[in-house]
């Protein structure tokens, strides 16, 4: 499984149910500019990252380290 960033900011978002739009409006920017961090069209700054895992409620390292998989795995037990 080809491990990325931003691939895990996107299914994190998608799990808590947050729209695009809403992430994009606490972070004070455009819906196709967050859009664009998501598909990895641009460069993650840390600042961003830090940013983007205060409006997720999540650690930066979940994000590094998120795992769809093991979620599901957890559900199922």
């Amino acid at each position: 499984m080809k491990y990325s960033v931003y691939e895990n900011i996107r299914k994190i978002r998608e799990l808590k149910n947050l729209t695009r739009e809403f992430v994009a409006a606490e972070l004070k920017m455009s819906p196709s500019g967050y859009g664009k961090i998501e598909r990895g069209d641009v460069d993650l700054t840390v600042s961003k990252l830090i940013e983007i895992s205060k409006v997720l409620d999540v650690s930066i390292e979940f994000i590094f380290k998120f795992d769809v998989s093991i979620f599901f795995n957890e559900m199922a037990k």
